[in-house]
């Protein structure tokens, strides 16, 4: 597909795009992200759909499905965090010193027990913030992989927890 086929494409949807994910993430900026995601995703595999109002529809909805999964398995992860972090600790006797002393204690334990890959995929996750699609690319792997990857990551990390207490 050409640029001037993909600027026209862009300028007759974008604005439909942008409300249906505005009404779907409650978010101006991101909604613009989403769409503006989607459209780089049709330049980049280079496809030309027979509906392409339907295909476009379809990979923004589904993109902001994806992202609001990811808050969801974000908001859970940090939400148990917490409960755990207060339960094993009183909250007002952490200062930030305890905190990083834990976190190093926490990754120097990962390093020593989680391949080379496993580490990879969870410092690409919860450290730089990138999402199961840009680190499975990155690493030439499948999301799949990048899942189980981080399963095994966080399995490893609670039992470490466990074997702590």
């Amino acid at each position: 597909m050409k640029e001037t086929e993909i600027g026209q494409l862009f300028r007759r949807y974008y604005d439909q795009l942008t409300r249906l994910a505005q009404t779907m993430l409650y978010d101006d900026e991101e909604a613009r992200d989403v769409v503006s995601e989607v459209f780089a995703q049709l330049v980049k595999a280079g496809i030309c759909p027979r509906n392409m109002e339907a295909y476009l529809t379809m990979s923004t909805r589904n993109r902001c499905l994806n992202r609001i999964a990811h808050k969801n398995v974000r908001a859970r992860f940090e939400k148990a965090y917490a409960i755990e972090m207060k339960q094993s600790h009183d909250a007002d006797d952490m200062s930030s010193a305890s905190i990083d002393q834990q976190y190093q204690q926490v990754m120097a334990y990962a390093r020593s027990h989680l391949t080379a890959q496993t580490l990879q995929v969870f410092q690409m996750r919860h450290l730089q913030g990138m999402k199961y699609q840009e680190i499975a690319e990155s690493l030439g792997i499948s999301r799949v992989a990048v899942y189980k990857h981080l399963a095994k990551a966080m399995t490893t990390i609670k039992e470490y927890q466990q074997n702590k207490r």
